[in-house]
């Protein structure tokens, strides 16, 4: 019995451990900062990674994430809404009024999605949520691309 109490909780210890340390490895994505002038004076769309650092969605897609912004680097306006805790929903809540997304950001839904919004009416032209590759946000980034005629 002592073998068996002493087996859970090492794993229970390991357990914990990986997901502490996946939890301080799935940081909020870095983007560059996007000024209320830029913001209000082109018409690139806005590709937005609604984050927290307690999804596993958000750690799932880091890779596709890091790749579209190499790809669209200076295209789109990218924007990262990190709602980790109260503090980091606080300041992406303040960043979204800033550059005039205050009512997106009230409804944008949950975590874990990657949403495109067209640069001129900030509507949402494109929603895409889960585990998905690349190419999938890819093509909604073209579409908006096109659709803005860039």
């Amino acid at each position: 019995m002592k073998k068996v109490l002493l087996s859970i909780a090492a794993s229970a210890i390991v357990l914990c451990a990986t997901g502490a340390g996946l939890y301080v490895w799935n940081e909020a994505p870095v983007v560059p900062a996007l000024s209320s002038a830029d913001a209000g004076s082109n018409s690139r769309p806005y590709v937005i990674k609604l984050h927290a650092q307690w999804c596993p969605k958000c750690l799932m897609t880091k890779g596709a994430w890091s790749d579209l912004q190499a790809r669209y680097a200076g295209r789109v306006n990218f924007l990262v809404f990190d709602y980790t805790n109260q503090r980091t929903t606080d300041a992406s809540e303040v960043d979204a009024r800033r550059i005039g997304l205050g009512e997106f950001f009230e409804n944008a839904g949950g975590t874990g999605s990657v949403i495109v919004l067209d640069g001129r009416t900030k509507e949402v032209v494109s929603r895409i949520s889960g585990v998905q590759d690349v190419e999938a946000y890819a093509a909604a980034v073209d579409a908006a691309l096109a659709r803005a005629g860039a």
